[in-house]
């Protein structure tokens, strides 16, 4: 076990410090006194601490020496946890007339193109997150259905930034001093997009996704996607851990996390060699993926769970990157015989389209929301038999199976003396 141990923790050390550090600013927000901040403190005993291990490196037996480095991991995320109170132990100075002056330029194309108030509120909330135009009646409908996150800015809407910047950089030779310019040019894009959409939490979270997976590839790093998940968490760490209390931030690791996961292993499940079937499979097992692990959280904060979350996932999902590409060429369409003005047309048409189906695919009955109610030890518990039932689906092995039997079987009973 201590090998595996070892072995786990070399191979993904990014998860093993983020998710130790998290342990620390959860420990600290817990037990610790806000209005006595031991931050000092706790600092020298971490020095004092990596101090012992230096000294008697050699003479501390192993399961000690990983012990200790816990201990150190878990007292740095209680200081950053003190440290980032007031305010962000990091901050990086961005050319805010520039980015004003992008986000006006997108919103004048956008009000010149797209003339009518629905599908222009629709349209800017879709690109960079404005949702102060967006019909009601329209985020009603999107927030019972289960895709309110179809207009809240995220990975999808950087992913096809991102994929399209590395599709023109890509043309260019691959000798260091163009793949450093390709670096620049890439991640100049990614952060001035995320810059325009406000830079909220999950578009941050993508944008440091990105960061780091395209970083590494340029300095010719193995990429394994929990690292790279886990590097972005400690870097939002670092930054503020009061955005961990985001539920936008909570909800796009918690759909990230599910996706890697969950997605692989039930498309394997039902190969199939038609492309039209294979893309229609895809799609549903990526947002069954995306729901099981977003689920509990919805549950504990809203108390209910939209009855069609599935099938307005399975149709929406589709259908918006296809007007967010739509819309990406509508911004670099060139201003010449009113190219631009037609293709605005076109889109505000495939918009309202789009809404009116979405509105009465909720005036349907069966579309009412189911009442569930989570606390926190639900919760837990919850993440706890996913964490079981994933061991299970990947190793195939029936002792996870018995475990989460015996987890649903030990609650129940505790529910019943009313324990739990």
């Amino acid at each position: 076990m201590e090998k595996s141990n070892s072995h786990w923790k070399a191979a993904n050390p990014l998860l093993f410090i983020s998710a130790t550090l998290l342990i620390g600013v959860v420990l600290g927000s817990l037990f610790f006194n806000h209005s006595n901040q031991p931050i000092y403190a706790i600092v020298i005993i971490c020095i004092g601490l990596i101090l012992l291990r230096g000294c008697f490196f050699f003479a501390i037996p192993k399961w000690c020496n990983g012990m200790l480095v816990i201990v150190i991991l878990i007292s740095w995320g209680v200081a950053i946890y003190f440290a980032t109170q007031k305010k962000n132990l990091i901050h990086f100075p961005y050319p805010v007339d520039w980015v004003v002056y992008c986000r006006n330029w997108v919103i004048q194309k956008i009000n010149a193109t797209i003339v009518s108030k629905e599908a222009n509120g629709f349209a800017l909330a879709l690109v960079l997150g404005v949702k102060s135009d967006l019909n009601k009646a329209v985020l009603n409908a999107y927030t019972q259905l289960g895709i309110i996150h179809i207009v809240a800015i995220s990975g999808m809407h950087l992913e096809i930034i991102f994929k399209n910047l590395t599709r023109i950089t890509s043309l260019m030779p691959r000798k260091k001093i163009f793949l450093f310019i390709e670096l620049i040019l890439v991640l100049g894009g990614v952060w001035l997009y995320t810059l325009m959409a406000f830079s909220s939490p999950s578009i941050v979270r993508a944008s440091v996704f990105f960061s780091i997976y395209f970083i590494g590839k340029f300095l010719q790093q193995s990429s394994f996607t929990l690292n790279t998940i886990a590097g972005g968490m400690l870097l939002l760490l670092l930054f503020d851990v009061k955005n961990l209390d985001n539920l936008g931030l909570q909800l796009s690791y918690a759909a990230v996390m599910g996706i890697h996961l969950f997605y692989p292993l039930f498309y394997k499940m039902l190969p199939m060699d038609n492309p039209i079937l294979s893309f229609l499979w895809s799609n549903l097992c990526l947002s069954f993926a995306a729901q099981l692990t977003t689920l509990p959280i919805l549950v504990y904060h809203f108390h209910q769970i939209a009855s069609l979350v599935l099938v307005s996932n399975f149709i929406m999902v589709p259908l918006s990157n296809v007007l967010l590409y739509s819309l990406v060429l509508l911004l670099v369409c060139p201003s010449v015989f009113g190219l631009p003005y037609l293709f605005g047309q076109w889109i505000q048409q495939y918009i309202l389209w789009i809404n009116d189906c979405m509105l009465n695919l909720n005036r349907w009955p069966i579309s009412n929301s189911f009442q569930l109610h989570f606390d926190k030890v639900q919760m837990i518990l919850y993440f706890v038999g996913l964490g079981l039932m994933y061991r299970w689906l990947n190793k195939r092995q029936t002792y996870y199976l018995f475990q989460l039997l015996t987890l649903l079987v030990g609650y129940k009973i505790l529910k019943l003396f009313s324990l739990v």
